[in-house]
Formats: C-alpha cells, structure tokens, sequence
C-alpha cells in the first residue's frame, strides 16, 4: 500500500468517528412530565411540579409540599422524503423528578431536581455530509440524557416568585494516536499501534423565571433558557516514519518522523436561546379550593439563527518529508441559513368532577412552530417543516383508599399530535447531485406520571 492510500485509509477511519447530526433538545419539542404537553406545552404561567426545572423554574416556589413524581414518555415519529420513511428514532424514556419546598423569613423556598433517560440508548453518533437529505432538527436527538436542578424564591408573599435552574449535558473530546512505520511500496511492511482517549465533559446551561401573581386569578410569568452547543472534538495524530522494505531486517527510511494530524470539530447539540411570556387566567367558584377552569397563552422567541452546522469542519496538516505528498484544505461548512422564529401556544384545563374518591380535570392545547430552516435549494439538505401541534390530557386524583393508601395520589396522562405538512424543496441547480424532493411528516405521542404530595396543604392553584 502506497504511503498516500495509507494516509487516505488513516483519515477516512478517522472521519468515521467524527460526525454526528443530533440537535435540540428533547424537552425543546415534545414537553416535560405529562400537564404541560397535555396542555400543548403552554405552561410557562402555570409549572409548579418538576417539569417548572425546564417551563419556568420560579413556579417551583408556589409548592407547599414536597412532591415525588415518576412517569415515562412516548414520541413515534414518521418522518417522509418523497414518500419514503426514513426511519427517524423515536423518543422513549423515563422522565420525573422531586420539589423540596421550604421556607426562610417567611418566604417560600423551593429546590428540584428533573431527569429524563432515554431507555435505549444515552448517546448515538453518525457520520452524514451536509449533502445527505435527513430532517436535521429530530434525527439524532432523543438519544440525550437531561439532567436539570433549579432553586425559586418567593420574593413578595403570594404575588411574586423568582427561579433559576441549571441544565447538565455531556460534551465529548477524543483522541487517536498511531505510532509506528508506513511501507512506501508494501503493505506487509507496515505496522502501526493506535492508542485511543476520549473524554466525556459536563456542559451547564442556564436558566431563570419569573411569575408574578397580580390578582388570584391571573398569572404572568417570563423565562429564560441560555442557547448551549455541544462539540464532538476528535483528532488523530500519526507518528512515525515512511520505509522500504520495512517487512525486512534493515528497512530503508525515506522519512524520518513524518507526521500526520487530522482534527475535528462538530456542533453535536445545538439548543437556541429562548424567551418566553405566558399568561394564566383561571375562573374559581367559591366551593372549590381549586380553579374551576384555567386558560393559559404564551409566545416564545427562539433565536435559531445562530444555528451551528452540523456537518463536521476538519482540518490537516501533514509533514512528509521531501516525499511529494500534500492533502487539499477542506472547506469549511456551508451556513444553514437559519431564522429566528416565534412560536405561539394557546392551553387550558378544566376541574370536571371530584367525589370522596376520585377528582378528574382535562386539558387541551394547541400551538403553531414555523420552521427556522429554509428550504434546501442549494447543496446543503438540513430538512425540516412547520408544525401543527395539538395535545389532550387528564388528571386523575385518587383519595382516602385506605389504609394501604393513605395519601392521596394523581395518574396524569397526555396524548400529543404534531403535523409537519408537505414541503416542496426545489434545487436552484439542474444538475444538483440530490435533486428536488418533498418532506412531510407527524409525530404521535403518549405521556404518563404519577406524583404524591407528601404534606397537609395541596398545591394552592395547579391541579
């Protein structure tokens, strides 16, 4: 094997590791625990359990009792390019998380902590050029492992409540080193040993809420979540010298210490910086403890402009000696192009009954995403589509069991519906290696937790 198709051989085995297309996080698309998506995800004004880790973590200090809640999570998707499913990873997993209420000078302090693991897998990488059509935002993603803890406070008693939280994701850097000697003009006469680290760093991002509670009947909340990247940084460094007749007794070096280095950098999970206000008004009847009916709006910005490609930026720097061998510089990644968008959500909840038992409330919702993504006229395919988003739900409450249940304990369930209509894509270019195509798609989803509320007093305004 001649000392260029070795090095080629080296790169490509190199270039295998690195790419990977997973973007956003989960949470970002389909929700957390089972109210909030139930409600169409409009819950920014209303979170108080442990989802308010990712909703609005200042609703966490409007708790009175310390809460436990357990529960999974189901996202089929169908993903098509013209026609053709391409078979896009659904999301299944645990989710829940705990609320320690508590109070200092007569305000409410609350911490949480909220996890979701996904059941099959943590993490998955894959190596796609920017060219391959695939729906860039869900292809990898659910494959993530969200970790988040928050801490509110209860600034003005009864009306106003601040929070802050903190997101932990893992970031990866590897290295290969190849140490030995590469046969000019036989490949028996090579022999090279590799030595492979890889490093796996936490990544924090932040968070912060506010709620303030103007009137019993109205909400007003703002929250913010910082945009995070994370980076699969990979490299591979050759060492060693070029030969002849290496496979014999006395070899005869051409170079001494060549060296070769291939290095990569690829945005592995990209989450935009968001800005969301919501509102929450809710109708009470003076028998009830617990509003009649709630109606919940909100409008979030997402600044998917900063969007980071996916498609891995690899660089080379080969020192061979006198050897006439040179490696062409790769162009860096074309920019996808992404927009800001601003996404509206409409929800609400209503108490249908409660007996000595059991307590019922349902819940709807429905919002509108456009896609930050133009479509692909050009050489890059990062697909995606507007969504239509439409989520039902219901809370079960069940009480004075017996003495084998003591506490009351709620069964809350979610079904979520997002439409990704058809979209044309076609190429500026005629002779476009990919060619023009359709996207179209839609995700069905399924969601339940079971919480307990260890305490005398039940959460003031959430179900």
């Amino acid at each position: 094997m001649s000392p260029t198709r070795t090095l080629r051989l080296l790169c490509a085995l190199g270039l295998a590791t690195l790419a990977a297309t997973a973007h956003a996080n989960p949470l970002d698309y389909f929700g957390f625990g089972a109210r909030g998506p139930g409600m169409g995800n409009a819950h920014v004004a209303l979170a108080d359990d442990f989802s308010a880790n990712y909703y609005n973590p200042a609703g966490l200090a409007t708790r009175d009792a310390l809460q436990l809640q357990l529960g999974y999570a189901l996202i089929a998707p169908s993903l098509e390019l013209n026609g053709e499913d391409l078979g896009v990873d659904g999301v299944r997993g645990f989710q829940g998380g705990l609320v320690v209420p508590g109070d200092v000078w007569g305000h409410r302090l609350a911490v949480s902590l909220g996890l979701y693991l996904p059941d099959e897998r943590i993490t998955r990488l894959r190596a796609l050029p920017e060219a391959q059509p695939r729906f860039v935002l869900y292809d990898n993603h659910p494959q993530r492992l969200v970790l988040t803890t928050s801490l509110a406070f209860e600034v003005l008693v009864d009306t106003l409540y601040v929070g802050a939280g903190l997101t932990y994701l893992s970031d990866t850097k590897g290295r290969l080193d190849v140490l030995g000697q590469v046969d000019f003009r036989d490949a028996a006469g090579t022999t090279l040993q590799s030595a492979v680290d890889v490093d796996f760093e936490a990544v924090r991002y932040p968070s912060f809420g506010v709620l303030f509670k103007p009137l019993r009947n109205l909400r007003l909340a703002l929250a913010y979540r910082e945009e995070f990247d994370l980076t699969l940084d990979i490299g591979v460094i050759v060492n060693g010298d070029i030969v002849i007749d290496g496979a014999g007794e006395n070899p005869v070096p051409l170079v001494e210490d060549a060296r070769l280095e291939v290095a990569s950098r690829n945005s592995n999970l990209f989450s935009p910086r968001q800005l969301v206000f919501g509102l929450a008004w809710s109708h009470h009847a003076p028998h009830l403890a617990r509003p009649c009916w709630t109606l919940t709006a909100e409008l979030g910005w997402y600044q998917w402009s900063r969007f980071v490609s996916p498609t891995a930026f690899l660089t080379t720097e080969l020192d061979a000696g006198t050897l006439p061998i040179s490696i062409p510089d790769n162009p860096p990644p074309l920019s996808p192009r992404f927009s800001d968008i601003l996404v509206p959500r409409l929800g609400g909840e209503v108490f249908v009954f409660d007996s000595a038992h059991l307590e019922l409330h349902a819940r709807a919702g429905a919002y509108w995403e456009p896609s930050p993504a133009p479509t692909q006229r050009g050489p890059t395919n990062f697909v995606d589509g507007d969504k239509l988003g439409v989520g039902l739900g219901l809370s079960l409450g069940f009480k004075d069991l017996g003495a084998l249940l003591s506490r009351p304990f709620y069964l809350d369930l979610a079904t979520t519906f997002i439409a990704m209509p058809e979209r044309t894509h076609l190429k500026t270019d005629p002779v476009d290696p990919t060619g023009s195509y359709t996207s179209r798609g839609h995700f069905v989803g399924f969601m339940a937790s079971v919480r307990l509320d260890f305490g005398d007093a039940p959460p003031a305004e959430a179900p």
